[in-house]
């Protein structure tokens, strides 16, 4: 392999947004919103568990398209891979892409995990179901391999997931009375993304982080009632600078965890 260097562009790309919210806290509402910024080309529509966005159509100046899939985890890659590489593009505006939801992408991967468990028996001496290491690794697996493909959309995406209430534990591992919002998903997403809007209740909303040099975010802040995607990616300075596509130095995964290894002879 030729080794090679290169410098940073100085140009930020545009950013792969999570935002989570407790249930009918919009933000479905808010991702069919964004279609209608000036900023962008098209937007396209994977939804996956939800409700399909049909009613949202009727927003003002809503314009995306909805794509759908047989429901198989690799139907659901494979139509991203689509849309990645034969959407119409504009020279001028990029393309938004929406995941509806990640928590229900995870659940399903989750789900087949256990089933595949079920059918092996695996269970321990209390009856409770054992799913196994590889099991999580292939559900894991799957997982990054559908987001290489999100994050290899040149343009802005927006996933959504579910906040849920969890028990604060303590440094020895034992549960306290503190409770916590926590995004429903892959545990990894939210490192994977580069702003995260939490919805706690429906016309509340929190900047969590956002990767920006020219928006510096010290901590957690409260986004104004009438907030849009549109209106945060302008305070992100992505309507007045020339963008980048997002580069991403992945690991390589040296084989599928779910394909067993030969068995020596």
């Amino acid at each position: 392999m030729n080794r090679t260097l290169r410098r940073p562009t100085g140009k930020p790309s545009w950013p792969i947004a999570l935002i989570a919210g407790r249930e009918k806290s919009g933000k479905s509402y808010q991702s069919a919103l964004a279609s209608a910024s000036d900023l962008i080309n098209d937007t396209y529509w994977v939804s996956i568990g939800e409700k399909d966005p049909d009613e949202y159509g009727a927003i003002p100046g809503a314009r995306f398209a909805i794509a759908p899939h047989d429901g198989t985890v690799a139907d659901i890659e494979a139509t991203i891979q689509w849309l990645r590489t034969s959407a119409p593009k504009s020279k001028d505006k990029p393309n938004l892409l929406v995941i509806d939801s990640a928590t229900l992408l995870w659940d399903q991967l989750s789900r087949e995990a256990s089933n595949a468990a079920e059918k092996r028996g695996s269970r321990d001496r209390n009856g409770e179901l054992i799913v196994g290491t590889d099991l999580w690794n292939k559900a894991n697996f799957q997982w990054k391999r559908l987001l290489s493909e999100v994050k290899a959309w040149d343009g802005p995406v927006i996933i959504t997931a579910r906040l849920e209430t969890t028990t604060v534990m303590s440094d020895a591992g034992r549960p306290t009375t503190a409770k916590t919002e926590k995004v429903k998903s892959q545990k990894a997403l939210p490192y994977d993304v580069d702003l995260i809007v939490e919805m706690p209740a429906r016309g509340q909303a929190e900047l969590v982080g956002a990767r920006s040099v020219i928006y510096q975010l010290p901590e957690r802040t409260a986004l104004p009632g009438d907030w849009t995607m549109d209106w945060l990616w302008r305070s992100l300075g992505l309507a007045k600078v020339k963008t980048a596509p997002a580069t991403h130095s992945e690991t390589a995964d040296a084989a599928d965890e779910s394909t067993p290894a030969p068995v020596a002879s």
